[in-house]
């Protein structure tokens, strides 16, 4: 997943035609529901677990405007505080706050230090290596690529892995019992999981490839999750009548304002801000989440290792 920019011009109409396009693009079998003001309309399994990818970045953003909301952290604080005391910091690292993590501002680079996505193999399980020592090691050996909190934001997958970290450390839980307790419970998302079980087999160039596991950096992209549950999530951030809507609103928010896209916690507008969501990927799965705000329509769309489903999931919003 990377920041959106532009997304041509629409391609389908209905969930039919969008499940033929992926099919055509050689998903296999893709999961998509699309609720209208003409109803709810699924096609394919939707109620099988998938890798969500990058979209767990909305779900960590979420937890951070919960735990904001309940003043156990301040959204605006340097996370330099929750690290600890024995790390060599790089040049103006201690000036990285909560916000800018979540909002791509960090000026972290997109991946940490010592990750290889282009060698043999590397994208069986990239992540994985990220344990508690590897990832201290990698803030050490950070070079900012700017200054936390100016300029165009740079999507970065290690920032919201340092986020996830950092939320733990700050309250003293898991980082995947925190988001499992505080966010998937009450909104009574029953299938959203850390774990492989039950899980579909990603798929990559026709091929099967194992999921991918986050190690210490799960708040990027480590959630699990149905097609069902997930378009209960996008039904639940325009309900107000919830103990997590304070929080949802917070993340709402725009925080940076470009051309073509803007940016709240986490969550991505463009068009106009009549589109927000967030899409997700790993090596064998695609994941899109969106909503049309002016139509209050939303579309979940999970596939293979595959490109399009983007462009496919906001053209069908859009048609």
């Amino acid at each position: 997943m990377k920041l959106i920019t532009g997304l041509g011009k629409n391609h389908v109409s209905s969930p039919e035609e969008a499940a033929r396009y992926l099919n055509k693009r050689k998903h296999t079998d893709p999961a998509i529901i699309f609720v209208s003001s003409d109803g709810t309309q699924s096609i394919g399994p939707v109620n099988q677990l998938w890798e969500i990818g990058s979209i767990t970045k909305v779900f960590t953003a979420l937890l951070l405007a919960q735990l904001h909301k309940s003043n156990q952290i301040a959204i605006t604080e340097p996370i330099v505080s929750h690290l600890p005391d024995h790390l060599r910091l790089p040049n103006n690292f201690q000036r990285i706050t909560f916000e800018n993590l979540a909002t791509h501002q960090s000026g972290l680079p997109r991946l940490p230090s010592g990750m290889k996505l282009l060698a043999k193999d590397a994208m069986s399980d990239p992540y994985a290596i990220f344990h508690d020592e590897r990832l201290l090691q990698a803030i050490q050996e950070t070079k900012l690529k700017s200054l936390p909190g100016t300029g165009r934001p740079r999507y970065s997958n290690y920032g919201f892995g340092l986020l996830g970290y950092v939320l733990e450390r700050a309250t003293g839980r898991a980082f995947e019992d925190l988001l499992l307790e505080e966010i998937a419970a009450p909104l009574g998302l029953n299938s959203a999981t850390f774990s492989d079980e039950g899980l579909r087999k990603g798929l990559a160039r026709g091929k099967e490839v194992g999921p991918w596991h986050m190690g210490r950096m799960a708040g990027m992209g480590g959630l699990r999750m149905t097609a069902t549950d997930l378009s209960k999530f996008l039904i639940s951030a325009q309900n107000k009548d919830h103990a997590l809507a304070v929080a949802f609103e917070e993340t709402f928010k725009v925080r940076y304002r470009g051309k073509k896209v803007a940016l709240g916690l986490a969550w991505h507008y463009f068009r106009d801000d009549k589109i927000r969501g967030h899409g997700g990927a790993t090596n064998g799965a695609t994941a899109e989440a969106w909503t049309n705000l002016k139509t209050n329509s939303h579309v979940v769309i999970l596939g293979d290792g595959r490109p399009a489903t983007t462009r496919t999931a906001v053209s069908l919003l859009s048609g």
